[in-house]
C-alpha cells in the first residue's frame, strides 16, 4: 500500500502515543500534533508541529494539517481533568476547531476517537450509553473490577482517581468477606451517584456524545468515529478484535441481565495497543466511512501496561 503521511492530534496522549507507534510501524509518516510532540521521541517518518488546541486559531491548525492525506484527532484536554464542565467543553470545543481546519485544509479522511458514551443502548432506541444510568452503574462496577482499569486510571488521571482505587479495596474486602460498615457506605455511595447520573465520568461521557452530533448527516467531507469499547485500557498487544457498529456491544447475557441489571458483568473493552491496530488499519483501508463504531477483544486479561507510549519502548 503507497505511504501516507498522517496528520495525528493529540500525539503524545493516552491514545495517540500507540497510535503514533502502530502507524510508523505499518511504514508511514506521521505529523505529531500537540503542545510538545516532541514528547514522543525521534523517528525518520516522524514530524511535529506544536499547536496548543485550548488557544490555536482554525486558519493556524488548517495550516498544520496542509498536504496530509488523514486526520486523526485522539486529542483529550488533560489539563481539564478533575473540572468536569471545563473538560466537555474543551473537548467539544477543539473537536469543531479540528473538524473545521481539516475541512478547510482539504484534507480527503477524517478520523474521529470519541467516546463510549455516543453508542446506543441495545434495548431503548435513540438512548445512548451517555443516558443510561444503568450502563453508569455497570461501568463503574466492572471498572473498579479490573486491576488493570485502575491502575491505568490511577497513572492517567492521578490524585483525581484515588476514589477508583477506595473503591476497588472496599470490593475487594467485600467479596473476600472482610467487608465493613464503612466499605458497604462508600460502596453504596459510588453506585448511587451512578443510578443518580452524578458524577465527573457522566459529565465526560455526555461532552464526547455530543461531539458525534458533528458527524451524523455530514456529507461535507469524509469522516469515520470510533468510540472505545467502556473498558479501554493499556495491556497487551492484540492483533485481532471485533467491531460493533452504532449500538454498544455487550457480552453474553445470564438470568440476572435483566431490566436495571441489562449491563452488569457484560461490557467490553480493548488495549491501548489493541486500539491503535484497530485505528491504523482503518486509517489504511477506509472501510468504515460514514460509520460510528467500536472495536473491542472479547476476552481481554488484566496484564497492566504503559498508559503513554514513547518511539523505543
Amino acid at each position: 500500500m503507497a505511504v501516507q503521511t498522517i496528520g495525528l492530534i493529540g500525539a503524545t496522549g493516552m491514545t495517540g502515543s500507540y497510535v503514533d507507534l502502530e502507524i510508523l510501524k505499518q511504514g508511514h509518516k506521521v505529523i505529531g500534533i500537540s503542545r510538545n510532540p516532541d514528547k514522543l521521541g525521534q523517528h525518520e517518518n516522524y514530524t511535529t508541529r506544536s499547536i496548543d488546541l485550548t488557544k490555536a486559531s482554525i486558519p493556524e491548525v488548517a495550516d498544520a494539517l496542509k498536504s496530509v492525506d488523514a486526520v486523526i484527532s485522539a486529542y483529550g484536554p488533560h489539563s481539564q481533568l478533575g473540572k468536569a464542565v471545563g473538560y466537555s467543553r474543551a473537548f467539544v470545543e477543539s473537536t469543531r476547531t479540528v473538524l473545521i481546519a481539516t475541512q478547510a485544509a482539504r484534507v480527503p479522511y477524517f478520523f474521529m476517537v470519541g467516546g463510549a458514551g455516543s453508542m446506543l443502548v441495545p434495548d431503548k432506541p435513540f438512548v445512548t450509553a451517555a443516558d443510561d444510568p444503568r450502563f453508569f452503574h455497570a461501568y463503574v462496577r466492572d471498572a473498579i473490577a479490573s486491576e488493570a482499569y485502575v491502575d491505568h486510571a490511577q497513572k492517567w488521571a492521578g490524585e483525581d482517581a484515588i476514589h477508583l482505587k477506595k473503591a476497588r479495596e472496599a470490593l475487594l474486602a467485600e467479596e473476600a468477606g472482610t467487608g465493613t460498615p464503612e466499605t458497604r457506605r462508600l460502596l453504596k455511595a459510588v453506585h448511587e451517584n451512578m443510578f443518580h447520573m452524578d458524577g465527573q465520568v457522566v459529565d465526560f461521557m455526555t461532552g464526547a456524545r455530543a461531539t458525534s452530533m458533528f458527524f451524523e448527516g455530514n456529507n461535507s467531507i469524509k469522516w469515520t468515529y470510533m468510540s472505545p469499547p467502556p473498558l479501554y485500557r493499556p495491556g497487551r498487544r492484540t492483533g485481532s478484535y471485533e467491531i460493533a457498529v452504532d449500538v454498544m456491544p455487550l457480552k453474553q447475557a445470564g438470568p440476572h441481565n435483566k431490566g436495571d441489571a441489562i449491563f452488569d458483568g457484560r461490557l467490553h473493552g480493548i488495549t491501548l495497543p489493541g486500539i491503535a491496530i484497530a485505528i491504523a488499519d482503518e486509517v489504511e483501508t477506509k472501510e468504515k466511512v460514514g460509520k460510528h463504531w467500536t472495536p473491542y477483544v472479547p476476552d481481554i486479561d488484566n496484564t497492566l501496561g504503559p498508559v503513554y507510549a514513547r518511539i523505543g519502548d
